[in-house]
């Protein structure tokens, strides 16, 4: 791994940390709110943010795992650990939309006033986990545009659902608590659940589609194969014949072998440097991969 893969890494993982701490203050602070209250929504948010806080544990657990770096038994393996992680992620937000929804339509049925104490340790606790949510978004998304990193991505998501429902769950409890002398106000907890729930579905497919897609080994895009070509181009006087190109991708990480047949009158020293010169301009262009330029033997004609 070089300087860059750890510098990311060390990103990714200093982001998953913060996310974990806020994560865990958060579910405590929506127990408080939920054992003091009689809003669903407040349940729907307790149940969602206590099984979105198990989906950064799992990613974080993940991202310790990355960052130790692969032995020679699994180094293709690694790449896919943040995509399969970024699945659960995707399950355990599509369990919370189940959730949010069954308790939003149970409500609609039976429709009461919220009330208790609750609601004013909730109303102070959106407003703090608004902008928190909303920085730990941002702060992931970067991570993820350094490293193209798929748990960081699906973190970014997570983290934009929560912060779309903070601001849902705080309207919500004001339209609440300010117009509750009217009859149709029983209607704001349960209206204001099912709109969480449709962003938490919006993300929950995202998710799944750029992680399952990521899951399947694939051969590298044809942009990436003419930067190949063109390196390639470049250095055709310093090589006698190309063998072979394989190049696949595996999670957020490429894997690029090149087959080259040299002149065998050239030396060591000469062939050495060709072979560094086209696995550092390869690596520098295309981002997350691995390069490594095998020797071909040289071809021998009838």
């Amino acid at each position: 791994m070089n300087n860059i893969e750890s510098f990311n890494d060390a990103e990714r993982s200093k982001a998953l940390r913060l996310s974990f701490i806020a994560g865990l203050f958060d579910v405590i602070i929506t127990v408080a709110a939920f054992a003091l209250s009689n809003s669903s929504v407040l349940l729907a948010d307790f149940l969602k943010t206590t099984i979105e806080f198990i989906a950064v544990f799992l990613s974080l657990m993940a991202m310790r795992r990355v960052c130790k770096g692969a032995d020679s038994n699994f180094e293709y393996g690694l790449g896919k650990l943040e995509n399969l992680s970024s699945m659960f992620v995707a399950i355990t937000m599509a369990l919370s939309f189940l959730i949010i929804t069954g308790m939003a339509f149970k409500n609609i049925l039976h429709p009461e006033h919220i009330a208790g104490y609750g609601l004013w340790i909730s109303i102070f606790s959106q407003t703090l986990y608004f902008f928190v949510n909303g920085l730990l978004s941002l702060k992931n998304y970067r991570a993820a545009k350094l490293g193209a990193s798929p748990i960081m991505a699906s973190q970014a998501r997570l983290f934009l659902t929560r912060f779309i429902g903070n601001l849902f769950i705080l309207l919500s409890l004001v339209l609440s608590m300010t117009l509750k002398d009217f009859a149709w106000s029983v209607y704001i907890d349960p209206t204001a659940s099912l709109m969480i729930a449709l962003s938490i579905f919006l993300s929950t497919i995202g998710i799944f589609k750029n992680s399952f897609m990521d899951l399947l080994d694939k051969t590298l895009e044809e942009n990436n194969q003419i930067i190949i070509l063109g390196e390639l181009a470049l250095c055709f006087d310093e090589y006698e014949q190309i063998h072979g190109i394989r190049s696949r991708r595996s999670g957020n990480k490429v894997y690029i072998e090149i087959f080259i047949e040299f002149d065998p009158e050239k030396k060591v020293k000469e062939v050495t440097q060709t072979i560094s010169k086209l696995c550092a301009n390869i690596s520098k262009k295309i981002s997350g991969s691995s390069v490594t330029i095998g020797i071909a033997p040289m071809t021998v004609s009838e």
